[in-house]
């Protein structure tokens, strides 16, 4: 008996690795696969048949001849399922809808009003049910919420831009289908390595640059959360031991000078005005209004600090900064390089990239639906447990 477990749980696992090879290589031949992953053509050509049969791989051409009979190659069936990626920020929901191949079909933003977990879990669970009935064949759901998220319930123990503790947001939510919740900086990591400019890295550190401050860090292209599951939590290193005070309860942590919150704190105070939304500061910094500039250089200043110190302590191969500060890379990225490069150790900057985000406002949503890919191809149900933290 337990020799035909054995040999059914192979099977699967086959079957899964063909899969998956498929979704990462295609086009690809079944020679190639079986080459591969070490398989006979004959398994191959089995497992593929059934995976056409389940309307998950379908043909794309043929390869190349070497002589004899052309062989089909194959791709994975982009309308075979979707996921649905949102982004929980502080003053906005951003959702993705991302097809098997990793295509973004659809994105949509809505702002977000009240930050009390018991106005915007119902939006949640709103955007989940119209994005389902658009796309009827949505299998799963990701989320990226800002703050410290319990591994495998769903549970976020500490959001302090939300105002957040203890919300088991997998629970309250009205789903019956794979979700996978999580820290947005780290899936904005994730959706980095999948999707974006960390495809070819295997240590990266994603910045978030919001109303605060986040880091996902991927080392040897895994993700890593610590013990705890609070590292990355980088936006409350002090900067300025005297600082101003942080919503976490210290004084002068790196998100009170580095984020969208602490320029428009900043622009306050030198204007004598309110900017508005900092997307309204944005507009006059690329207006060249003298203060927005003035608090534009601030906030690179202590951007570079912070990257600088991550630099020294991880060494990473890429730090990719996101958020909507991007929008502005014309302007700053030089001043950002010179500000790391200063202030971090020369071996340690030596091989590093510095980038700005080519996904935009969408890095966390994609990550996060990439995540319920994943766990959708390994069979599991229920609140992620994340295999890939450290």
């Amino acid at each position: 008996m337990k020799k035909v477990i054995n040999q059914e749980v192979m099977k699967e696992t086959n079957k899964k690795n063909i899969l998956n090879f498929i979704r990462k290589h295609s086009p690809v031949s079944k020679k190639e696969i079986a080459e591969q992953l070490g398989l006979s053509l004959t398994s191959v050509t089995t497992f593929t048949r059934q995976l056409a049969k389940e309307e998950r791989i379908i043909t794309c051409g043929t390869a190349r001849s070497t002589g004899g009979r052309k062989s089909l190659l194959y791709r994975v069936n982009p309308a075979a399922f979707y996921v649905l990626g949102i982004d929980l920020q502080v003053d906005r929901i951003i959702s993705v809808v991302l097809d098997f191949g990793g295509r973004p079909v659809e994105s949509r933003e809505i702002p977000l009003t009240s930050k009390s977990e018991w106005q915007v879990i119902p939006l949640l669970n709103q955007t989940i049910r119209e994005a389902e009935d658009r796309h009827q064949r949505i299998s799963g759901v990701g989320i990226g919420v800002p703050g410290i998220v319990e591994s495998g319930t769903g549970r976020v123990e500490f959001a302090p831009n939300l105002g957040w503790k203890n919300v088991n947001l997998g629970q309250l939510l009205e789903l019956k289908k794979p979700l996978v919740i999580e820290n947005e900086a780290n899936a904005a990591a994730l959706g980095e390595k999948t999707f974006g400019a960390g495809r070819a890295a295997s240590h990266l550190v994603y910045v978030s640059v919001g109303m605060g401050v986040g880091c996902g860090l991927l080392f040897n292209g895994r993700l890593f959360s610590g013990c705890t599951s609070y590292a990355g939590e980088f936006g409350h290193v002090t900067v300025e031991p005297e600082g101003f005070l942080c919503q976490c309860g210290n004084r002068g942590c790196w998100e009170v000078y580095a984020s969208n919150k602490a320029a428009l704190r900043l622009y306050k105070e030198k204007a004598r005005r309110e900017a508005g939304t900092f997307e309204d500061f944005l507009t006059l910094v690329f207006k060249k209004e003298r203060q927005a500039l003035a608090v534009l250089d601030t906030m690179v200043k202590y951007l570079g600090i912070g990257i600088a110190g991550i630099v020294n302590g991880i060494n990473p191969e890429v730090v990719i900064v996101g958020g909507k500060i991007t929008e502005t890379k014309s302007l700053i990225y030089n001043k950002l390089l010179r500000q790391v490069k200063e202030r971090s150790l020369d071996r340690a900057f030596s091989q590093l990239r510095l980038e700005f985000s080519p996904l935009k406002n969408k890095a966390t949503a994609m990550g996060a639906a990439g995540m319920v890919v994943e766990k959708i191809l390994n069979g599991q149900n229920g609140v992620q447990e994340d295999e890939n933290t450290g």
